[in-house]
């Protein structure tokens, strides 16, 4: 059986393909990385635990499921070379911290997948920076990899391991594919919000933000979606001296309850 290598957070892009890779005779290797004070920490382990349940308990299900290895983000190897090409990228697009330490662990996993798709700012930089090459396997699927020739030195430290099965993808064809196929109960499982308020996403931090504006509203309740139109509607004076006793007030209000 083939085995399939995948970093797995418990959110909608991962968890969609694990459930693509289901029905197929392959073993799927789940990662989670754990990072200090992330208060999801519990949620997506929690998603994570009853996914596997209900992939390995599915009819049609003929894939394997190996126990999700746990690492601790401190634990991955140091490499100041990745550190810095990370860093060189920063200096012309913002993307997040953890593309350093996703990079440095990739050199530890042959064929990592990451579940990056057509939206995520990770893909823009990739476009930016560089170019793909798409792979055939005519059992896991079509995947890219990065075009090495094609792509600068930093761009081939930070993203030059990883294979990519789901860039041509994103959050409303995932669902229509799990409505298809009879897994959107399961996808509605799924764990993205960082802040969770009342054991619920919050509507307000980046993965709530992009989960909403990329078509799932309806994963959210009514108090989040309210969250989420106040912080956006505070976006205009962001840079203004209002900002700082605005956003004091909003926190007292909406994020306490």
């Amino acid at each position: 059986m083939e085995k399939v290598n995948i970093l797995w957070t418990g959110g909608w892009d991962s968890t969609y393909r694990i459930l693509q890779l289901a029905n197929k005779p392959v073993t799927i290797q789940p990662y989670y990385l754990i990072r200090n004070k992330r208060k999801s920490r519990d949620f997506e382990l929690k998603a994570i635990d009853i996914i596997t349940k209900e992939i390995r308990k599915h009819p049609e299900t003929r894939c394997t499921i190996l126990d999700l290895v746990l690492l601790k983000v401190t634990d991955i190897i140091k490499d100041q070379s990745v550190t810095d090409a990370y860093n060189n990228i920063l200096t012309t697009d913002f993307f997040g911290s953890q593309y350093d330490w996703l990079a440095r662990f990739a050199t530890m996993v042959k064929g990592l997948e990451l579940t990056i798709h057509q939206d995520d700012k990770a893909f823009s930089i990739i476009k930016k920076h560089g170019d793909l090459t798409k792979k055939r396997n005519e059992l896991i699927g079509d995947y890219f990899v990065l075009d090495r020739d094609a792509s600068t030195d930093s761009l081939v430290k930070i993203f030059g391991n990883y294979h990519f099965p789901i860039l041509n993808a994103n959050k409303l064809e995932m669902k229509r594919w799990a409505e298809e196929m009879n897994y959107i109960d399961i996808m509605n499982k799924t764990w993205f919000c960082h802040s969770p308020k009342n054991n619920e996403p919050c509507g307000v931090c980046n993965p709530c933000v992009y989960t909403i504006e990329e078509g799932l509203k309806y994963r959210f309740s009514k108090r989040a979606l309210q969250r989420y139109r106040l912080n956006q509607s505070l976006r205009p004076i962001k840079d203004t001296v209002f900002y700082k006793g605005a956003r004091k007030i909003y926190n007292a209000i909406f994020l306490s309850k």
